[in-house]
């Protein structure tokens, strides 16, 4: 049976991701669940890419960032407080 038969049978699959399964496809998902990812900078624009690449709904996400927070950064990455400021 393929991967994707497997999953047009898991009823609590269908549900979660069936937004993305009527844009991407059965296929598309299949792949996309088994994905590995590294996203490189948690700036602003590398924050709104984990967050909507975490909302397709890959099997791992890994961030890294060796840069501590400025106070800038609390402005354009909304999981950072003024109490970050100087951590890494």
């Amino acid at each position: 049976m393929s991967s994707e038969s497997k999953l047009e049978d898991d009823l609590e699959f269908m549900n979660k991701y069936s937004r993305q399964l009527g844009a991407y496809g059965v296929e598309a998902m299949a792949k996309l669940i088994k994905l590995k990812v590294m996203v490189c900078g948690m700036q602003g624009l590398g924050m709104e890419i984990v967050k909507n690449l975490t909302l397709a709904g890959p099997g791992a996400v890994t961030l890294w960032d060796d840069q501590n927070v400025e106070i800038k950064d609390v402005g354009s990455n909304f999981f950072l407080s003024e109490g970050d400021v100087g951590k890494n």
